[in-house]
């Protein structure tokens, strides 16, 4: 039975590889909690389809007074457009703003997540549509991002030249350094075992998700303005993430680090000038 150690172990290793890549690519969906409605915006639904065919669904959200500047807003792993409402529905009193479900999230189609590369196509897909139904609400662009769609934001708009400002709250700065970082948090798994994981998704998404994080492409995005917003509690996403890309990223550039704020408390930690900080940016940089 010696002989068949080698094969017991490689079999281990595959079905290993396969069910925990299955934690970061097949997450479970949460339905939509609210609409803008609920904020007192009125918003248009809208269906469009990415560029391999994903189906993503999401609401246009026209300004209260007329604006000709409209900022997508990008949700969080594991989350849905309705997440991100309720503390970035304050812009839409002087600017449009997008929500949308990445794929395989709240009610968009598809069945696996990047976290980077697939979700950057979403968002330029989404980008897309509004560029051509919402020409002049969208002559001018900008992307608010929380967690994973703060690094989407941040990478996606290297590749979107009209895309004019970016505020990122909590982002990633590298792919795999974060799966490293939450497989040990949150499961107590050792990191020496997460390669196998890394090259599993890499093989069943065809590509290598890190290639699209954050921290190889932020310098990129100048001379166009950065905010990054950090929770200095955050342990999902700490502090070294958000400082890492600003490191690496060209002026014009700003952090901000909110004290005893965890992950997703910044809004409620720094209370009104977390609005004023962001509406302040955009006025600085949006005409």
């Amino acid at each position: 039975m010696i002989w068949a150690l080698p094969f017991l172990i490689v079999f281990v290793a595959v079905l290993w590889s396969y069910l925990s890549s299955n934690l970061i690519m097949q997450i479970p969906r949460y339905p939509l909690e609210a609409n803008p409605r609920a904020f007192g915006h009125e918003f248009e639904p809208f269906t469009v389809a990415a560029d391999d065919g994903v189906r993503l669904e999401g609401w246009f959200v026209p300004a209260k007074k007329t604006s000709s500047t409209t900022i997508f807003a990008l949700h969080g792993w594991g989350a849905n457009r309705s997440d991100v409402l309720a503390h970035t529905v304050f812009l839409g009193e002087k600017y449009n703003l997008v929500y949308f479900d990445f794929r395989n999230h709240g009610s968009s189609g598809g069945a696996l997540s990047s976290l980077t590369c697939s979700e950057i196509g979403d968002f330029m897909s989404v980008v897309k549509h509004v560029r051509q139904d919402h020409a002049g609400a969208a002559r001018q662009m900008a992307v608010f991002g929380f967690s994973m769609g703060a690094s989407v934001a941040i990478s996606g708009s290297t590749k979107m030249q009209d895309i004019r400002a970016v505020v990122a709250e909590s982002p990633f700065a590298s792919f795999n350094e974060t799966v490293i970082r939450f497989a040990h948090h949150f499961y107590g798994i050792p990191r020496f075992i997460i390669p196998l994981t890394l090259i599993a998704v890499r093989m069943r998404l065809g590509f290598d998700p890190e290639d699209c994080a954050p921290l190889y492409l932020v310098d990129k995005l100048s001379p166009r303005p950065l905010f990054i917003i950090q929770g200095a509690a955050d342990q999902r996403m700490p502090v070294t993430e958000g400082e890492g890309i600003y490191e690496t990223a060209r002026q014009p550039k700003e952090i901000w680090v909110i004290p005893g704020a965890d992950h997703g408390e910044a809004f409620d930690k720094a209370g009104p000038e977390y609005q004023k900080r962001i509406l302040d940016f955009y006025a600085k940089w949006l005409n």
